[in-house]
């Protein structure tokens, strides 16, 4: 890893009545040389907060990280999609329905990051890690659209909420080393 690459890692407080949020405890965890950052999951309040780091950081490179109902793999995200949609709300009780994020962006936006190199490391790491193409329309999408309207250098990873906090520490280090 570079010494002068700045690099931050956001994650996302518990929502949907839950106590945790796997991504929280795993950027709890998380003990290298980075900035942390914990979101809300707000459509709203989250771009705002992101935003605000952004500016004061000025970070090369952005670690997104979000939790996933189901799967047993950690995802890394190619694409963001200018949209948001949710039937069951955020935090804050939000609804958005098929709302655009930026109506003058492009319908998605694809991070510069070697995603299958990557992906690659983690798993000769002996961590489970695959490639997915959509971070889904939630408040991770959001969070990722937003990371990379400021760089494209930016990633989401999804990590599944039942897996244990110690394979998703690694497999965020071995991204971290990446860079």
């Amino acid at each position: 890893m570079q010494t002068n690459v700045r690099i931050l890692v956001t994650a996302f407080e518990p929502f949907g009545g839950s106590d945790t949020n796997i991504s929280q405890r795993v950027l709890d965890a998380i003990q290298a040389d980075v900035a942390k950052l914990l979101l809300p999951v707000s459509f709203r309040r989250a771009p705002e907060v992101l935003n605000e780091a952004i500016g004061l950081l000025q970070p090369d490179v952005i670690i997104a990280m979000g939790q996933a109902a189901e799967g047993d793999k950690i995802r890394l995200e190619r694409l963001a999609i200018n949209m948001m949609d949710s039937a069951k709300g955020d935090n804050d009780g939000y609804l958005p329905d098929e709302e655009l994020i930026c109506p003058e962006a492009p319908l998605a936006l694809k991070t510069t990051l070697p995603v299958k190199p990557l992906c690659a490391d983690c798993i000769n790491a002996g961590l489970p890690t695959m490639v997915s193409n959509s971070a889904g329309l939630y408040v991770c999408n959001r969070i990722y659209f937003e990371a990379l309207r400021h760089t494209t250098n930016s990633l989401f990873v999804h990590i599944p909420k039942n897996m244990d906090v110690e394979t998703a520490k690694q497999t965020i280090n071995q991204l971290i080393k990446c860079f």
